[in-house]
């Protein structure tokens, strides 16, 4: 699991590096960076709920929920 959150982690900081540098337009690196920053808090909340602590996985799982719908906000009022 450490591995995924690590490629996870690796991807947000990249793609959020592009985005600062210029190097891609912000509006995608940022759209890109919140969909792997949602995966990498999910992959927080499945290993807290491996562990037994049941309480901050929910709280994860929560701030996946809104990341998500961040990005989904950001998506639709792009395309519309």
């Amino acid at each position: 699991m450490g591995r995924i959150k690590l490629l996870f982690s690796a991807l947000t900081i990249f793609f959020g590096a592009l985005g600062l540098t210029g190097a891609l337009p912000y509006d995608i690196t940022m759209s890109v960076m919140f969909f792997f920053l949602g995966l990498a808090m999910l992959a927080n909340a499945k290993e807290k709920l491996d562990k037994g602590a049941r309480q901050q996985a929910i709280m994860y799982g929560g701030v996946v929920v809104v990341i998500y719908l961040v990005l989904g906000y950001q998506v639709l009022s792009r395309i519309l």
